[in-house]
């Protein structure tokens, strides 16, 4: 019989062992196996990763299969504006089925799951960035919806002028909630704050700098195996955006990645790469 629950720490290592069943890591450090394929690939990370989760009240949870742990999701709950218009949310972040038991109806499982739970939180969307490969399933489910019509782009950091900004170790999600994650937008704004600065594992996955740009606030992160690239999250007003790119340039960095909605690509220099589009189901 196939269950679905909420996640606890005792299910750390058959996560790890969803997530990694198609993996040799027996050769990698905790370090490498992060850097492979995020918190998921060893128990260390994991704990961590599943343990911030808790902590502020996110939804990790797990299919079961006569007992034994077959499929693991991860949902951020918030209310953030998303193109101008504030909404509850319910972001789903990660899926992930072991291969052995694909194509069975676990997947669904867990989005029934998690849209049973938004729904009792009187969310008004289930938003998700699907993969390509996963269009066709999220379209069967009813996300039909495109809340965000985003394109990561690169930025050359030369030529910007440096303007004054105030570095700050950490910021508070209450501090940019209200605010539109304008540059960056690659999950939702929460999940974004939230691996910013509650899942960061020491010299794995370095925050470069935290600060404010006039009444902006803004993230710049090294990208592991690309040297001279930073990754690009900022929260408030587009007009800071050419201020975060030269502070990365400051910083070292020729090169800037971020996420940007379609409509302000054209207005920027930049060369882009793939579509990150946000895809939604309405709940009420």
């Amino acid at each position: 019989m196939l269950t679905v629950r909420k996640a606890t720490l005792d299910d750390v290592r058959d996560i790890v062992s969803v997530h990694t069943a198609d993996e040799d890591l027996s050769s990698l450090s905790v370090g490498e196996r992060y850097l492979h394929g995020g918190p998921w690939m060893s128990v260390e990370t994991c704990s961590a990763h599943i343990n911030a989760l808790l902590i502020e009240k996110q939804l990790p949870v797990v299919a079961e299969l006569e007992g034994r742990v077959v499929g693991e999701a991860e949902t951020f709950f918030s209310t953030e504006p998303i193109s101008g218009k504030v909404l509850k949310i319910a972001h789903i972040d990660v899926i992930e089925v072991h291969p052995d038991f694909r194509r069975a109806g676990i997947g669904r499982a867990l989005v029934g799951f998690i849209e049973n739970v938004a729904i009792e939180r009187g969310v008004e969307f289930v938003t998700t960035q699907p993969d390509e490969s996963a269009l066709g399933f999220y379209r069967k489910l009813g996300f039909r919806w495109v809340l965000y019509d985003g394109v990561l782009v690169e930025i050359r950091t030369e030529g910007f002028e440096s303007v004054e900004v105030k570095p700050l170790p950490f910021f508070p999600w209450e501090a940019v909630r209200s605010l539109e994650l304008v540059a960056g937008r690659f999950q939702s704004s929460y999940d974004m704050w939230f691996s910013s600065f509650r899942d960061l594992f020491a010299g794995v996955h370095e925050l470069k700098e935290a600060g404010k740009v006039g009444d902006s606030y803004y993230v710049l992160k090294s990208l592991p195996g690309r040297p001279g690239k930073a990754s690009l999250f900022l929260w408030g007003s587009l007009e800071a955006v050419p201020a975060a790119v030269a502070r990365a340039g400051d910083l070292g960095f020729g090169r800037v990645l971020t996420v940007l909605e379609r409509e302000v690509v054209k207005y920027i220099e930049a060369e882009e790469k793939v579509e990150v589009p946000i895809k939604g189901k309405r709940l009420v």
